[in-house]
């Protein structure tokens, strides 16, 4: 049992820049594809540029940190966040982030991938200042929406492999505004 998990580490390790190249890929795609001519099949898009602000909370690494952000924008959009509440992140929390991203949107549920730089890094979350920001919101009203993010380098793609890199992540309600 144990050669074989040490054989698929190994196997994995070797696939690691393939699939790190194929995510980057995808992302590219989907990051392009909206700024050429053809509009997507199933016609998603339907952003409307708005000021989208919430407060969330860690629910995996540190439990109970709290962060308040920000987003504004259409399907293009940038983000600042702060970090309101450190619940035991070492040696502490950050205090400023900030990115850009893609959002897509289809009747009330936002997929959501972009690029954020985080102020600090620390040993158990963030272990660099460059990450990548995934997002799935649902809006409840024309105002209210709940949100789910993660922000986190990519070790899994083979990014910065030596480093912390459990992610942020956050379960928000939002309000747009």
């Amino acid at each position: 049992m144990i050669h074989a998990v040490s054989d698929f580490r190994a196997t994995f390790a070797q696939r690691r820049p393939r699939v790190a190249k194929a995510a980057c890929a995808a992302l590219a795609f989907l990051l392009w594809h909206p700024l050429t001519a053809q509009a997507w099949p199933w016609e998603w898009d339907e952003t409307k540029p708005a000021l989208r602000v919430t407060v969330g909370v860690d629910v995996f690494r540190v439990p109970g940190t709290a962060v308040a952000s920000a987003r504004y924008g259409g399907s293009w959009n940038a983000k600042i966040s702060t970090w309101l509440h450190d619940a035991g992140v070492d040696p502490h929390a950050p205090k400023l982030l900030v990115g850009g991203g893609y959002v897509l949107t289809k009747w009330n549920w936002r997929l959501g991938a972009g690029l954020v730089w985080i102020n600090d890094t620390n040993n158990n979350v963030n272990g660099t200042h460059w990450n990548f920001d995934g997002s799935i919101a649902y809006d409840l009203t024309d105002r209210v929406f709940v949100e789910y993010q993660h922000y986190s380098h990519g070790a899994i793609l083979g990014i910065s492999s030596n480093t912390s890199n459990g992610g942020w992540n956050l379960l928000s309600l939002g309000v747009i505004f």
